[in-house]
């Protein structure tokens, strides 16, 4: 009888380059030069933005390795921040708002990449930056009327894609890969290094 095969163990070279293919090709999405107004464009605009892409899957990878107490809130709390953060955005638009944003998933990157569990009250703190930031982006770039179409799409694809990022981290940990979440946060950490500098 024929042993079974012992499972290869989660290793650089297996995972990034699988999440290097699942990088959009467009480095972001926040151009401003066409007011957003549709429906298809708020729920495509998740996808084609880098940025907003890896915040909305980060936020559900990393919120499975938080505290029990934390985890299953911290995905609804971001995108209710997001939700909060568009009318801010609107009414208070400001130039270092992009930046902001970088600087926020780069910060979620290095979360990832080291595992970090802290306590609830950081965690959720993090998380609401990162919606509040990420909605006040969004919101500059709205124009008067007809926002709602847009707003419900992109609400809609930003909460499939960190249910999808939360479904993965659950399928990661049975799985004891614990690697992947780091390599996730590199690249992540690369990503958002490249646009800042």
């Amino acid at each position: 009888m024929k042993r079974a095969r012992p499972e290869r163990p989660m290793t650089l070279r297996r995972w990034l380059p699988a999440f290097l293919t699942l990088m959009p090709l467009s480095a972001q999405a926040h151009t401003g030069v066409v007011p957003p107004t549709g429906f298809a464009q708020g729920l495509l605009h998740p996808l084609t933005g880098l940025d907003h892409l890896l915040a909305a899957l980060g936020v559900g990878l990393w919120a499975t390795l938080q505290h029990p107490a934390a985890r299953r809130h911290l995905p609804w709390i971001f995108l209710s921040a997001l939700l909060v953060g568009l009318p801010l955005g609107f009414a208070w638009p400001t130039p270092v708002a992009p930046a902001g944003t970088l600087a926020s998933v780069l910060l979620l990157g290095i979360a990832l990449m080291l595992t970090l569990r802290p306590p609830a009250a950081f965690s959720l703190l993090l998380v609401v930056l990162l919606g509040l930031v990420h909605g006040h982006v969004h919101g500059t770039e709205l124009s008067p009327g007809a926002n709602l179409p847009y707003v419900t799409g992109l609400m809609a694809s930003t909460a499939l894609l960190t249910a999808t990022g939360y479904a993965t981290g659950r399928w990661l940990q049975q799985r004891q890969a614990t690697a992947a979440f780091r390599y996730a946060g590199l690249v992540s950490i690369v990503s958002m290094a490249a646009l800042l500098f």
